[in-house]
C-alpha cells in the first residue's frame, strides 16, 4: 500500500482520499462547527446578562421597543399592534361578562390576561405616538424648522419603560399559565373556549410578539417576574386569613392552595410557582430572543431584517433616502435625527 503512494504527489493522494468523505461527515462536521461557536456565543451573553446594568428598564435605542425586527411595513405594524389590542379587550370584555363580579381577578390567569391587555394598549399608544412625532419632525425638515417637533421627538421615558416592564411580565405570567394550568389544575370538563384562549391562546400570543418585534429580553429582569410572584404569594395568604372565598364559594382561590387541608402542599406550589417558575420562564424567553437573533443574522434571511434608520426615516417618515442620516451601531435613531 505504502509503496502504491509514493509516487503519487500531494494532490493526487487528496483526490485518492476525497471519495471515501461521505457528505453526510462533512455536513456533521459543520454543524459541530456551527453548534460549537453558538455555544461559545451563549456563554458569552450569559456572563453579560447578569451586570447591574442590565437591571434598568431604561433603553439605550427606544426605537427597539416600538419597531418589528424584520421588515414589516410601518402602517401593517401599527395595524398589527391596533389588532392585539382590539382582541385582547374583546376578550377580556367577554370575560368580565361572563363572570360577572370583579372577583374573577383574583385568578392568576385572569390577573396575566389583563397585564397582557395593558402592554398592548400602552405598546400600540407609544407606537402610534413616535410615528406622529416623527411625521412631525419630517415635515419640519421640509419646511425648514419648528422647534416645538425637534424637542417633542425626545422618546417618553416613563412610557417606554412601563411597556419594557409588562412585556416582560406579560411573557413570563403567560408561559407560567400555561405550564401550572395544564400539569396541575387542568380537568376535562373545563375544556371551554375561554379557557383554552387564556391558558394556552396567552403563550401564543407571547412568542408572536417576541419573535416579531426587537424588544430586548434580560435574564436580569427575571427579578421583576420574581417580584410580581412573592407580590401574589402574599395576595393569596391573606386571602385565606381573610376568609375570602373563590367564585364557587371555596375558602380558596386554588383547590391545590387550600392551606387549610393541604398546607404543605399549597406552600411548595405558591413558593414554586413564584421563584422557580417565572424566573425560569424568563430565561425561556431570553433564549427565544437569542433565537431570533441568530435566524436575524442569517445570511439567506438578512435581507429581511429591518434596517432601522430606513424603516423609520424613509418609511415612517416620507422622506427620501438623501435624508437619512448615518446612525451609529450603539446610538438611537432619534438621537440622529435630532443631531442633523
Amino acid at each position: 500500500m505504502d509503496g502504491g503512494l509514493s509516487g503519487l504527489g500531494r494532490h493526487e493522494v487528496c483526490v485518492f482520499f476525497q471519495p471515501q468523505i461521505s457528505s453526510g461527515f462533512i455536513v456533521a462536521v459543520h454543524s459541530g462547527c456551527i453548534l460549537a461557536k453558538m455555544g461559545a456565543s451563549w456563554t458569552h451573553i450569559w456572563r453579560e446578562e447578569f451586570k447591574v446594568h442590565k437591571l434598568h428598564l431604561i433603553a439605550s435605542k427606544p426605537e427597539l421597543l416600538l419597531q418589528p425586527r424584520w421588515d414589516i411595513p410601518p402602517l401593517m405594524w401599527l395595524l398589527y399592534r391596533g389588532f392585539m389590542l382590539v382582541y385582547t379587550v374583546s376578550w377580556l370584555i367577554y370575560m368580565a361578562l361572563l363572570f360577572n363580579t370583579p372577583k374573577f381577578l383574583i385568578y392568576f390567569s385572569h390577573v396575566s390576561y389583563c397585564l397582557m391587555v395593558i402592554y398592548y394598549l400602552v405598546a400600540f399608544c407609544n407606537l402610534a405616538w413616535a410615528f406622529l412625532k416623527v411625521r412631525c419632525s419630517s415635515h419640519r425638515m421640509k419646511r425648514g424648522g419648528s422647534s416645538e417637533c425637534e424637542t417633542l421627538l425626545s422618546p417618553p421615558v416613563a412610557s417606554l419603560c412601563l411597556q419594557w416592564f409588562l412585556h416582560s411580565l406579560m411573557g413570563c405570567s403567560s408561559l407560567t399559565v400555561t405550564i401550572v394550568y395544564w400539569t396541575l389544575i387542568h380537568t376535562s370538563d373545563q375544556d371551554t373556549a375561554l379557557s383554552v384562549h387564556i391558558h394556552a391562546i396567552n403563550s401564543i400570543q407571547t412568542t408572536v410578539d417576541l419573535l416579531l418585534s426587537s424588544t430586548p429580553v434580560h435574564l436580569a429582569h427575571l427579578f421583576y417576574a420574581a417580584l410580581a410572584g412573592v407580590l401574589y404569594t402574599i395576595f393569596v395568604v391573606v386571602y385565606w386569613l381573610m376568609g375570602c372565598t373563590n367564585l364557587d364559594g371555596k375558602h380558596y382561590i386554588y383547590s391545590i392552595l387550600d392551606f387549610s387541608e393541604r398546607p404543605l402542599v399549597a406552600t411548595l406550589c405558591i413558593l414554586g410557582v413564584s421563584l422557580l417558575c417565572l424566573p425560569s420562564c424568563q430565561f425561556v424567553l431570553w433564549n427565544m430572543q437569542l433565537l431570533r437573533e441568530w435566524v436575524v443574522s442569517r445570511e439567506k434571511v438578512r435581507r429581511m431584517a429591518l434596517r432601522r434608520d430606513v424603516w423609520w426615516w424613509v418609511k415612517v417618515s416620507g422622506a427620501t433616502f438623501d435624508l437619512v442620516p448615518s446612525v451609529d451601531p450603539v446610538a438611537s435613531v432619534f438621537e440622529a435625527r435630532l443631531q442633523l
